[in-house]
């Protein structure tokens, strides 16, 4: 099995020197991105020309572009190492997990864009009414956020069944932000109820992977979630860890945007649901 360092090397266009500095960054990386290019280059005994120029090799527009996504970068090449084994022992799956999602978590957060975010959190806050289109195990994640949101005074509803995502579709109007999500983006029913939502001009936000697909290519705000198939028996988990950061990145603004409604509306739930006796 190929190291970290043999992938990136294998991946780019690199020499000795900027091995060498990559190494001390996979080793280093909680600490590099702390540190100015003057400071890097002092530690891998190089200059800072000689950083910008590695990490523009990489990819990376400049050096504030590269700290900023660094863990993201990396965690592609960790996840790659982390493929479950036959009957591995208990205590390394466990941390291989926990790197697993962290990754995931990483490169989702990456994927998402400040400006975007605020476009889609705009059409979420300016309407009442969430619907949310989904199936199988999305809808099953769908109908968490549901909860969560409703706490946060939006009334969130999740459509599952397919002749009522049709009606959705044909039916709701402007004062409704609808949610679609879609892992691969290729089911024929949805992409065939986003073209009406789109004709219709309803507000849209779909979320679906990050792999160019049809969804994906629609006219709407579009949140993109993690897939990796080299992950074998783990491929699906991988974009349900994604859809729920997404999701709970959602809900966490929605609630620091209406803190003290949030807080009154937690307050009276829970006033109306506590029985006589104190337990729920």
């Amino acid at each position: 099995m190929k190291t970290i360092i043999e992938r990136i090397a294998h991946d780019y266009k690199l020499n000795d020197n900027d091995l060498y500095l990559i190494q001390y960054i996979i080793d280093h990386s909680d600490e590099v991105i702390h540190l100015s290019t003057h400071q890097l280059a002092k530690k891998t005994f190089t200059s800072a020309t000689a950083v910008i120029r590695c990490i523009k090799k990489l990819g990376f527009d400049n050096y504030n572009d590269f700290k900023i996504h660094l863990q993201s970068f990396l965690s592609q090449y960790y996840l790659k190492e982390m493929e479950i084994l036959s009957h591995e022992n208990f205590q390394s799956i466990k941390d291989k997990l926990a790197k697993i999602e962290t990754g995931i978590i990483n490169q989702t957060k990456d994927f998402i864009s400040i400006e975007n975010l605020q476009k889609v959190m705009s059409l979420l806050l300016q309407n009442s009414y969430i619907d949310i289109i989904a199936n199988d195990t999305n809808a099953c994640i769908s109908e968490y956020i549901s909860h969560l949101l409703l706490s946060t005074g939006k009334i969130t509803t999740v459509y599952q069944n397919r002749d009522k995502q049709l009606w959705l579709g044909l039916n709701v109007d402007t004062h409704h932000t609808v949610i679609m999500v879609s892992k691969n983006g290729k089911d024929q029913h949805l992409l065939k109820i986003a073209d009406i939502l789109i004709k219709r001009k309803i507000p849209l936000i779909i979320i679906t992977s990050h792999k160019e697909n049809a969804l994906a290519k629609k006219q709407a705000l579009i949140l993109y979630g993690v897939i990796h198939d080299e992950f074998e028996n783990l491929k699906d988990m991988v974009f349900y860890i994604s859809l729920k950061y997404i999701f709970d990145l959602i809900y966490s603004i929605m609630i620091s945007e209406n803190l003290q409604q949030a807080k009154e509306l937690d307050q009276l739930y829970g006033t109306l649901y506590e029985r006589k006796d104190g337990s729920r």
